[in-house]
Order: C-alpha cells, then structure tokens, then sequence
C-alpha cells in the first residue's frame, strides 16, 4: 500500500520464507528484514524453537512448547534490535503489530521513545495479550497495560487474543 514495512524475524527458516514473499510480490523497495528479534535491548538472547515447527518459537522454552505437544526444542542465539534504535523520531510511524509469544513488554518498552510521542503522532499498537505466554515470558497482561499508561496509551480494546491501542 506505499508504505515502508520494517519486519523482526530471528529464526532463519522464517526469515527465508519472508524474503521469498517479499520477493514474489516485488516489494523490496519498501520492507526491511532484521535477522534479529525486537526487544528493550541491543543484544543478544536464548531463543527457542520447535523441531518441526515454525510457527511457534519464542524466548520462553515454556511459551514455545504451549500451543504444540512437542520436547524436541533448540536453543539459538539470536540478535535482539529495540525498535527505538531503528526507526528515527523524524519518521512516521503509522502501526505496530507485534506478535512475539509472551515478549510483547520487551518490544514495547523498546519502542518507548516511538510510544511515547504526541497523540497525533503515535502509532496505532496491536498486539497479543495471551496471558499463558505472557506468564510464561515473566510478565503479565496487567504489566503491559500499566505501561501503555505510562506512555500515554489509554484506550485499549480486546479483539480475542488481540489488543488494540490508541492514544486520545
């Protein structure tokens, strides 16, 4: 739709299949792919993944296990970007969806320069508040939202495992 799309992805299998939409559909010139997981800290960090599996790894051994009956897991390291690190104040923000199994916090609290701009200027937030990978992460759906407060995010709307915050 014109716009730039910046995209986290650290499992390279994932990433593959990305780059190859990006490029069935001819639209390099507007995404960027990070080879790393979006976070509060520049970085590195444990991921797990499922052997056979790549729609469902996370930080948390526990939070990738949740939703598949699976012990076969690997551990990888991967590079942790924050989102405020990338993307310069002087740029619009329009969305940000996240989507992370349980470190949807982490991303936030990364992105708190971007968040913490004027309600004019702050982005539309989505992400998942499934309190089962958010417990599974250490946080909860309660710390997010105190959060999103401290950053002036005050309208936040459940759509099933979804959020969707506005600033006023």
């Amino acid at each position: 739709m014109g716009f730039r799309v910046l995209a986290f992805e650290p499992v390279y299998e994932n990433l593959q299949r990305i780059c190859d939409g990006i490029w069935l559909n001819r639209v390099d010139e507007f995404v960027t792919v990070f080879e790393a997981a979006a976070s509060d800290e520049l970085g590195n960090i444990t991921f797990h993944k499922l052997v056979g599996r790549l729609d469902n790894s996370a930080v948390s051994a526990v939070g990738a296990k949740l939703a598949f009956k699976s012990n076969e897991e690997i551990e990888l390291q991967v590079r942790t970007i924050p989102l405020d690190e990338v993307i310069p104040e002087s740029e619009k923000v329009v969305v940000i969806k996240i989507d992370v199994q349980g470190w949807e916090l982490h991303v936030l609290k990364g992105a708190s320069r971007i968040l913490s701009r004027k309600a004019s200027e702050a982005p539309y937030l989505i992400y998942e508040e499934d309190e089962r990978l958010l417990q599974a992460s250490n946080s909860s759906s309660k710390e997010i939202r105190d959060f999103l407060h401290s950053v002036g995010y005050h309208n936040c709307t459940q759509h099933g495992t979804d959020a969707h915050c506005t600033k006023n």
